[in-house]
């Protein structure tokens, strides 16, 4: 008897194009109110301030790291396209040299971490 397993990765792991939206948005919106911005500059279809412009490459780094959103999925949540996205993600990175900025995304990520579990649901990884 041949086994076969399903080609996608376990519900938990895998988001739909609508919960990777909503997900780009919430962190959109918790980037905003760090960076001090409306959430609505975050998704704007146009550049807008470079202060506007870096917080959107943060959320964008944030999706890709902290929910390990692909891209292509982030560029469609923020209206751009992936390289965009890709572009972003190494602003951000490079950027990770400031010690203080650095500590500034290690909480924005651990507030994104607490974020995901609640999405996820509990986790049994410790059992």
């Amino acid at each position: 008897m041949l086994l076969t397993y399903p080609s996608t990765p376990p519900t938990s792991r895998r988001r739909s194009r609508t919960s990777a939206r909503l997900v780009c948005h919430d962190i959109a919106r918790l980037v905003a109110g760090e960076f001090g911005l409306d959430a609505a500059a975050m998704i704007s279809p146009t550049r807008g301030a470079p202060h506007a412009a870096y917080a959107r490459q943060v959320a964008m780094y944030l999706a890709h790291v902290g929910f390990a959103l692909s891209f292509e999925a982030i560029g469609r949540a923020f209206d751009r396209d992936r390289t965009t996205v890709s572009h972003a993600c190494r602003v951000v990175e490079d950027s990770r040299d400031d010690l203080r900025l650095d500590r500034r995304l290690a909480a924005l990520e651990a507030m994104c971490t607490v974020c995901g579990e609640r999405l996820d649901g509990p986790s049994d990884d410790g059992i």
